[in-house]
């Protein structure tokens, strides 16, 4: 049985040589994703993590949240992330995920509005008995009985009208999942939590629809498998594409860059005294950037303030008590690691990651914390937080 996504089907309308490249060729390239996937991803796991740990009577604080998001945007980064706006940086990007966590906690604290049926889901639909599409639904909830909520999660920076969401197929799909998985389902809402605009986009099916939309996910799935030319399609989305440098339509652009960029590298020595003089630079500014974060810390404590006010940005000043724990250059570093290895803990800790370690510690044993409290010191940590007012 052939299996497709709404994803798949979507590729193919957009680009039908995206399509190939990925579908079909499955085309590996050198760009590991783009910026807005990137924060896209943390943010759905952020709020995956604050729906499971709910289901075993835990609510997360805030604080809790946005400490688990960052620690997934260090622990995950990679090199190659493709960032196509670039007035922008990583950090901006960084914190707009930040601030939809935040908006999305304040607007639905304490998550009450109904039980959670499932999160992230791997469910089949079976169009016929050729096909079946998959149903991955980031949230699925029931408020009431009889009525079912399908929850999906936007961190586009453009607002969904409501007559895109009427129109939209993703979620009708999905729809049709639940009414097969879920006989008591006499209501089915399909609810688009726009994060970036703090707002819900809410809209229904009749079954006269879905059977409607059925049949043409039928029809548009055959016109793709007897596709054979697979021609580009150009778009303002080709800038987001992992594939536009291989792509026809903009090859010869790139081949110009790669030639630009071999010039350059020819003179090496060049190259070499320019990232010299780079690196003295970061140094100093790090530099001067770790003394005026001391001076924030510290007039934050002496003023019992947690935010400081500039004219257009806040600072946000978060601390904890913590057990810090030897580093990779630490003298005592292999002692610590014998004594992880000898409570069994060293398997939980791969390489012996202190930040994680750190993290579980309160959570320890109280013979575990007696024979790890002689590698560790008390200290408060600090982490700063810049947002626009």
């Amino acid at each position: 049985m052939a299996i497709f996504s709404h994803s798949r089907i979507s590729s193919f309308e957009q680009c039908k040589l995206k399509y190939k490249y990925h579908y079909i060729d499955k085309v590996e390239t050198d760009v590991v994703r783009t910026i807005e996937t990137y924060m896209g991803d943390l943010v759905h796991q952020t709020l995956e993590k604050l729906y499971k740990d709910l289901k075993f009577q835990k609510l997360n604080d805030l604080s809790e949240l946005v400490d688990f998001y960052n620690g997934l945007w260090e622990k995950n980064w990679q090199e190659g992330i493709l960032i196509v706006k670039e007035q922008y940086t990583s950090e901006n990007y960084r914190l707009m995920g930040q601030k939809m966590i935040e908006d999305y906690y304040a607007h639905y604290h304490p998550f009450n509005q109904g039980k959670t049926i499932g999160l992230e889901t791997e469910d089949y639909y079976e169009l016929n008995d050729e096909l079946s599409i998959h149903v991955r639904i980031d949230r699925l909830s029931s408020p009431k009985e009889g009525v079912y909520e399908i929850h999906d999660y936007k961190t586009n920076s453009n607002m969904k009208t409501q007559e895109e969401a009427d129109n939209d197929r993703q979620l009708a799909v999905y729809a049709m999942g639940v009414k097969k998985l879920f006989a008591d389902a006499k209501r089915i809402k399909l609810i688009w939590h726009m994060l970036a605009f703090d707002k819900e986009v809410v809209s229904e099916r009749t079954d006269e629809e879905l059977d409607i939309l059925k049949n043409e996910i039928i029809e548009e799935i055959g016109q793709i498998q007897k596709e054979n030319s697979f021609d580009p399609t150009k778009s303002a989305l080709c800038s987001y594409c992992e594939y536009q440098s291989m792509c026809p339509l903009w090859k010869h652009l790139f081949d110009q860059k790669k030639e630009e960029v071999n010039k350059e590298v020819l003179d090496g020595k060049t190259l070499v005294e320019n990232y010299v003089k780079l690196k003295e630079y970061e140094k100093k500014v790090q530099e001067k950037l770790s003394v005026v974060s001391d001076k924030i810390k510290l007039y934050a404590d002496e003023n019992n303030c947690r935010v400081l006010y500039g004219d257009n940005n806040a600072v946000t000043i978060w601390s904890k008590d913590a057990t810090k724990f030897p580093g990779k250059n630490d003298e005592n570093r292999e002692n610590f690691k014998d004594a992880l290895k000898a409570l069994n803990l060293y398997d939980r800790f791969v390489d012996v990651d202190t930040w994680v370690l750190e993290k579980e510690f309160p959570n320890f044993s109280e013979v575990e914390k007696s024979v790890l409290n002689n590698f560790g010191r008390k200290e408060k940590i600090f982490r700063l937080y810049l947002k626009k007012r």
